[in-house]
């Protein structure tokens, strides 16, 4: 079974999320994707002061027509700050199974400043989003001094422990949630940027006004 993880603070998710998700889905084999809200993201601020039981209804709403995506609360129920190493630790426990854990480029390039970083690299496959014109930095520039040890091999890396980091090129959907945000701060229409049942929730509950 091939279980990728896929986070974030979904504030709101959005059909960008949604479209590179998919892709990424299907370009590596994976029966399922689990998207897992953070509760508090240690690298950002969280705009809008949006509690977490919201952005976990939107990625439900977002996500429920299709089979191959799910929700997890795990971040959201753990509190404090959200680290990945945590949820990753979680989901090789709960399946017994290696994930892919999905990111995109910028937040790889960073990935020598996160929690735990050298670890990572044992416990998970790591997917990497990224635009086809991207410009992406060497792999020892992003992963500086830390101790670990790759391999070129099939246009990724591979570590001694069979680990591998892998680049899929995603569709570039110019959306984001600050644009989703701003259009809301300003009363303007955010359709066809989300699902309408995520439009519907956010116009119900009044979020980012």
């Amino acid at each position: 079974m091939r279980l990728g993880i896929f986070g974030g603070t979904f504030n709101p998710i959005h059909f960008g999320h949604l479209r590179a998700a998919e892709e990424v889905r299907q370009e590596i084999g994976l029966d399922t994707v689990f998207f897992v809200p953070s509760y508090i993201p240690p690298h950002k601020e969280l705009a809008g002061g949006i509690p977490a039981d919201k952005r976990l209804e939107i990625v439900r709403l977002a996500i429920r027509t299709n089979p191959s995506f799910a929700l997890s609360s795990f971040e959201v129920e753990q509190g404090g700050s959200s680290y990945s190493i945590r949820t990753i630790e979680h989901v090789r426990e709960a399946y017994g199974v290696t994930p892919y854990f999905i990111l995109g480029q910028d937040a790889f390039n960073e990935i020598s400043t996160w929690y735990q970083s050298a670890r990572l690299f044992g416990l998970a496959h790591f997917v990497v989003m990224s635009r086809p014109d991207a410009k992406r930095p060497g792999l020892k520039d992003v992963l500086g001094g830390m101790p670990v040890s790759f391999e070129e091999s099939d246009g990724g890396y591979v570590n001694d422990t069979g680990n591998r980091i892998m680049f899929v090129n995603v569709t570039a959907l110019d959306i984001s949630s600050s644009l989703i945000r701003s259009l809301r701060r300003q009363g303007r229409s955010i359709r066809y940027l989300v699902p309408e049942e995520v439009e519907d929730y956010i116009r119900n509950e009044r979020m980012y006004e």
